[in-house]
């Protein structure tokens, strides 16, 4: 008995210190070089015109935001968690990453370096799996399927990649998920 209750209180303990969306869970908070960051709010990025799931992700801020700008600008850690719920091969992966760093910033041109070696660090996704990009005042640390990646260098590169997700952004439903609007 004294199992079962302990086993409740682990559980109880870890849904209140989380978020759900249609079944997906993610921290309410995490630590990014000893500060911590909140879940600012969760979206689903859709594909194509059938609107197919691709990734659930969660935007993770020191202090929440409805305003991208409030954010983009700071040199405070930001992370964005990939949570994907289905396979996705790499080659798509980067290819939109690429075009999203286009449409965000028109200067992209200059960042085509960080961004080759950045879409070098992609694989084939399959569902389940979790990228987990941290954006830093010196550079980007992106984490697939839990091997961290080498950094890379640049604080202008790491606010242009955050941008994807804000400005010009691909899927507005995933942008209002992540600024916690809907």
């Amino acid at each position: 008995m004294a199992k079962l209750i302990g086993y409740f209180l682990i559980t109880l303990c870890f849904n209140l210190s989380a978020a759900t969306l249609d079944g997906v869970t993610l921290a309410d908070k995490v630590k990014v070089e000893g500060k911590e960051l909140l879940l600012n709010g969760i979206g689903i990025r859709k594909a194509t015109f059938l609107k197919i799931k691709v990734y659930y992700g969660g935007l993770y801020l020191e202090q929440k935001a409805k305003d991208p700008n409030a954010f983009l600008a700071t040199s405070a850690p930001k992370q964005i968690v990939m949570q994907f719920v289905r396979d996705v091969e790499a080659k798509k992966l980067t290819d939109a990453f690429t075009e999203g760093m286009e449409a965000a910033n028109n200067n992209h041109a200059s960042f085509k370096a960080q961004m080759d070696k950045f879409n070098s660090s992609i694989s084939d996704v399959v569902k389940g799996d979790q990228f987990v990009i941290t954006f830093l005042n010196d550079g980007v640390l992106l984490s697939v399927k839990g091997k961290v990646a080498e950094k890379i260098a640049g604080a202008e590169f790491s606010r242009a990649l955050l941008s994807i997700w804000f400005i010009n952004a691909r899927d507005e439903g995933l942008r209002a998920g992540l600024l916690g609007l809907n």
